[in-house]
């Protein structure tokens, strides 16, 4: 059965629509799943399930190669999925939504958790997550012979806490916290006499990797890589000269309206697209004029809001970041600024670097998480992580010890 792939791909979007996914999540699909092999099979005017197949090998190997990332990777294949299903059947069907049978807990297990989950005053999320640690450890110990909760000894905690590690090894502090509170409720209600605070008593941090980011001479190089004579260069410098002065998100710099400008105070009154909260910056003299020379003198003549548009027929506002973004990485590129998955080397990157640069100069971690936009501080917390050279100035010296100084090498 053969189909052109823009006719495959209408049929997509009508069984995710049938599945009331919200009009983001099918955006997402567009972008992420289908776009992609659009561009990959761009002369390619009828695809089989034969061609499809061929198309994951294609996007494995990218991702064997380090070309995209696995996040990237799932993206793909799940749209490659989707497709072949239906040239196979001629219809989609959401699998994930089919909810597999809990196995029920042996009394008095499961009237011990029900009353233990009814003490605690959290949101439902979180006691999702209880409810779950507490099913399995259950579960384990009435597998490993145990028929009431006297019977619990610390080798059965021990031997589940192993094993559940190696399913949720980033999230062993939950698994801990849980248990302390679940033999916490046994031993107060008189079901218990052994609480196992040695074994349950120094909770997991998690893990948390140092970002990376751009820095402010890597930005230099890719500002002074734009032609600013031609329009696309003057919107192109104007995007890049906003991120990298305001630390906006992609979306925020695509979705910026001309009415967002408040040119006397100089500043950007904006409504964030990422936490739906409003944001007042103020932008530098040099950044505005090169916006305002964008507008004047590069702009296509467009009925568009949008600060930023597209240079070819529709004069249209960008739809999200992702154009933002492609406009970086061309000029990452042309500035040979050299690019890995996971070095932070992204438009993000110009964010993070931006937070890292005011962190390092002293400034309070609460300012720098207002002028980022973020909720709460500890979203910007990662950096000052990122600052290395403060951490030097941080870390303790082996003079106590009779040794050298704290300088890195």
């Amino acid at each position: 059965m053969y189909k052109q792939l823009s006719e495959l791909i209408d049929v997509a979007v009508v069984c995710l629509e049938k599945l009331n996914l919200a009009e983001g999540t099918i955006k997402d699909y567009r972008q992420s799943a289908f776009r992609p092999l659009e561009r990959r099979l761009d002369n390619q005017r009828y695809v089989d399930s034969e061609l499809l197949r061929s198309q994951e090998d294609f996007f494995f190997q990218q991702f064997e190669d380090g070309t995209i990332s696995r996040h990237t990777l799932n993206w793909r294949i799940r749209g490659i999925r989707i497709l072949m299903e239906i040239l196979d059947t001629g219809d989609f069907t959401w699998k994930v939504f089919s909810k597999k049978q809990k196995e029920r807990l042996p009394e008095p297990f499961q009237s011990v958790l029900d009353l233990f989950l009814q003490t605690q005053n959290c949101g439902q999320k979180h006691k999702d997550c209880i409810n779950s640690i507490c099913r399995r450890f259950l579960l384990s110990i009435s597998g490993n012979g145990c028929t009431d909760v006297v019977s619990i000894t610390s080798e059965h905690v021990r031997s589940f806490m192993v094993e559940i590690s190696k399913s949720r090894p980033k999230s062993m502090d939950d698994v801990v916290y849980v248990l302390r509170a679940f033999f916490r409720y046994l031993c107060e209600n008189g079901q218990y006499s052994e609480n196992f605070w040695m074994l349950l008593a120094a909770p997991r941090c998690r893990d948390h990797r140092v970002r990376g980011c751009v820095s402010p001479e890597e930005i230099s190089r890719l500002l002074e890589s734009i032609d600013k004579e031609t329009g696309n260069g003057k919107r192109d410098f104007a995007a890049m000269s906003l991120a990298a002065v305001s630390g906006l998100r992609a979306g925020d710099i695509a979705s910026l309206k001309l009415d967002d400008i408040d040119w006397k105070k100089k500043e950007l009154r904006i409504l964030q697209g990422k936490t739906d909260g409003p944001l007042i910056l103020p932008v530098s003299t040099p950044v505005l004029q090169a916006v305002a020379d964008y507008i004047l003198n590069g702009r296509p003549e467009t009925v568009s809001r949008n600060v930023f548009v597209r240079h070819q027929a529709p004069f249209v506002g960008y739809r999200d970041g992702v154009s933002i973004a492609c406009i970086f990485r061309k000029y990452q590129k042309k500035a040979g600024i050299e690019h890995a998955i996971g070095d932070g080397k992204t438009l993000h990157g110009i964010r993070r670097g931006l937070g890292t640069g005011m962190t390092a100069k002293g400034v309070p971690v609460d300012l720098v998480a207002q002028i980022l936009g973020h909720k709460g501080m500890k979203a910007t917390k990662q950096y000052i992580s990122a600052d290395l050279k403060g951490m030097y100035n941080c870390t303790l010296g082996f003079d106590s010890l009779g040794g050298g100084s704290n300088e890195p090498s």
